[in-house]
């Protein structure tokens, strides 16, 4: 009871935090910053930075539950700077000040020394990037929105401490549940509202839902839309991890079944093709010869739910119109025929372009911030886009061969890290990482905030193999 109740709280934070941006929203394009919402901002990071010097563990607990009910991040800034960065800063300047004020850097570089010196190589070609990038007349911005995801990979070395915290184990674990059930009602809502008329493209709810929760919208007919947010790049690794104790547990949990089901509503809208190919691969490696039956049936049963989940929101949306197969296999087939819908149109006419690029700088790249430029049939018109819509490419362009380089070595590290661990939940961290480098094809899943703080999470597992 009282670990439902937590539930119940942190959903209603969730929605707290959007309906509060939505009438006092942070600085977007079209409009400026609300005062009030400032100094939401202010109070709690001046809260934050009180609780950690006080070594309170509700600092870092407020840091997670930020980057859990937070999505994009972007609902709460004081001018351009979003609350997480604001966060980011303060909570790592902290960390490290106390680690130096009590002379235990020493001790802590010891004993992360082979994964502090790849993050530091890759520090390293990011910060070669942001030179070049500047070199060649990328917008600042742009550099700097390229950048700082990569220092969420510093939350390594405090997660390394937390992870071993079980109240902190349990908010984030009880936030995560809250967040799926709260992105599952609010993507209902949205579809629906979109659906209905209620909501139009290009009114405010639209323009708010994408420059301040950070998402896309695709009107696919009939009343039904394609919904994308940026948290959904960890759609797939946390589907995997509600998936994998349903195998694993031999009692039926309630909780971990409607999580799951819930999950793959939220994928229903989503819709991305990248992430059934990310999942299905996920799945192979929760395969075991001793309960293939049980791996086997799990795993058609995901597909069976899926099915009738996407069926049943399908008809809802159109009003009895369509079962929704079409738009499936429409998508589904655009894979080997490209030119039969927009969007993968739209990234088959950015690929030579972007090779282009590459080409130039094959080396040392051509820095953050880079866009490419492209004729859209859809506008009838030139573009310059920053979104590559192939997340290898994007890497290559950016940091160059020497960038995929180290990124390949920190991959094979963790891998080999969680290969050699002992801990039997490593499956699952396999499992997710490996869907994320198949998402990452077609997505910057790997370089996004999102995507590198489950690396970060993802290297604590093994942490014990390096200690000693």
């Amino acid at each position: 009871m009282k670990f439902n109740k937590k539930i119940l709280f942190f959903t209603f934070i969730y929605f707290v935090v959007r309906y509060f941006s939505y009438y006092y929203a942070p600085e977007t394009p079209l409009h400026g910053q609300n005062l009030l919402n400032s100094i939401v901002a202010e109070f709690i990071t001046i809260s934050v930075i009180y609780l950690l010097c006080k070594n309170n563990p509700w600092g870092w607990y407020i840091v997670a539950l930020e980057m859990v009910l937070g999505g994009s991040g972007a609902y709460f800034g004081i001018m351009s700077i979003s609350l997480r960065s604001l966060l980011l800063i303060a909570s790592l300047a902290i960390f490290f000040g106390q680690k130096i004020s009590k002379k235990e850097i020493h001790s802590l570089y010891r004993e992360t020394k082979t994964i502090t010196k790849i993050f530091a190589l890759l520090f390293a070609v990011v910060f070669l990037a942001v030179l070049r990038g500047r070199y060649y007349w990328h917008s600042p911005s742009a550099v700097l929105s390229d950048m700082i995801p990569y220092l969420f990979l510093l939350y390594y070395y405090p997660l390394r401490e937390l992870i071993k915290n079980k109240e902190f184990k349990d908010i984030c674990f009880t936030a995560i549940c809250a967040a799926v059930i709260g992105n599952a009602i609010f993507m209902a809502f949205s579809l629906f509202g979109f659906s209905s008329g209620m909501f139009v493209l290009q009114d405010y709810y639209y323009h708010w839902f994408r420059d301040v929760a950070s998402g896309k919208i695709t009107d696919l007919g009939m009343g039904y839309f394609r919904l994308v947010l940026n948290e959904h790049l960890l759609l797939i690794p946390m589907l995997l991890y509600f998936i994998y104790k349903i195998i694993r547990e031999k009692a039926i949990s309630v909780l971990n079944i409607s999580i799951a089901v819930l999950l793959l509503f939220i994928l229903s809208i989503n819709l991305s093709r990248i992430y059934l190919l990310a999942l299905a691969v996920g799945l192979l490696f929760f395969f075991t010869k001793s309960a293939w039956k049980r791996w086997l049936v799990i795993c058609a049963s995901t597909a069976v739910a899926f099915m009738l989940v996407f069926t049943c929101t399908h008809l809802i949306a159109t009003r009895g119109q369509s079962l929704g197969w079409e738009v499936f296999g429409l998508r589904i087939q655009s894979i080997v025929q490209p030119q039969i819908e927009d969007s993968s149109l739209s990234r088959m006419l950015l690929l030579p372009k972007i090779w282009e690029k590459i080409k130039t700088h094959t080396i040392l790249g051509n820095g953050l911030g880079d866009t490419v430029t492209v004729y859209s049939p859809v506008l009838e018109q030139k573009i310059s886009t920053p979104h590559f819509d192939w997340g290898y490419f994007e890497l290559w362009d950016e940091l160059g061969m020497l960038g995929i380089v180290i990124w390949a070595l920190l991959i094979v590290y963790i891998f080999r890290g969680l290969y050699q661990a002992k801990e039997h939940d490593n499956i699952y961290f396999i499992s997710a990482l490996a869907s994320i480098i198949i998402m990452n094809i077609t997505s910057p899943a790997l370089f996004h905030v999102m995507g590198l703080l489950f690396i970060a999470i993802t290297a604590t597992s093994f942490q014990k193999i390096n200690s000693n």
